[in-house]
């Protein structure tokens, strides 16, 4: 009498690849919860650059002297006009405060200033493409890495880079 061939697998070896795709997929979404604060960070750091190229675009397109004012927690935009600053009104520039969690520290040629001052410091953005070279770094609160960090130019030129080390 002959034997036939084993077909398929065994009821102990699905399950046992099924207990191992169980594990995985925990180990997987366990990961990506604890992430989210990074997550966070980064989307920060994108709003802040693009708020400031836009920012500095609509002030050479206006021919208007445009400030980022940061105090703290938060940051606005502010425009000369009358011979004073106000803020300016388009909704998409209005004050933002960092994400709980997070902090920011600013370092520009003449001021140091991390956010638990109280200090205001004030970048400028102007109608001839010049602004005042700065460097933000934002990192999750407490942790000096991994941090974002937007850097401008004199000149207006931005750059977003991520250091992890």
């Amino acid at each position: 009498m002959r034997k036939k061939a084993q077909q398929g697998f065994t009821l102990i070896e699905l399950l046992v690849v099924i207990v191992l795709l169980g594990i995985v997929t925990s180990f997987a979404v366990l990961s990506m919860g604890t992430g989210s604060i990074g997550r966070e960070m980064e989307e920060e750091a994108k709003r802040l650059h693009a708020l400031i190229s836009l920012i500095r675009e609509e002030s050479i397109i206006q021919a208007k002297e445009i400030a980022m004012e940061v105090n703290q927690q938060e940051y606005s935009f502010v425009e000369y006009k009358d011979k004073k600053w106000i803020a300016v009104e388009a909704k998409m520039f209005q004050k933002r405060k960092m994400k709980e969690g997070l902090e920011f520290s600013v370092n520009t040629e003449s001021k140091v200033f991390k956010s638990q001052n109280s200090d205001l410091l004030r970048i400028y953005f102007l109608s001839s493409g010049e602004q005042t070279p700065f460097q933000v770094r934002i990192n999750v609160k407490g942790e000096p890495r991994p941090y974002y960090q937007l850097t401008g130019l004199f000149n207006g030129k931005l750059t977003l880079g991520y250091v992890d080390n």
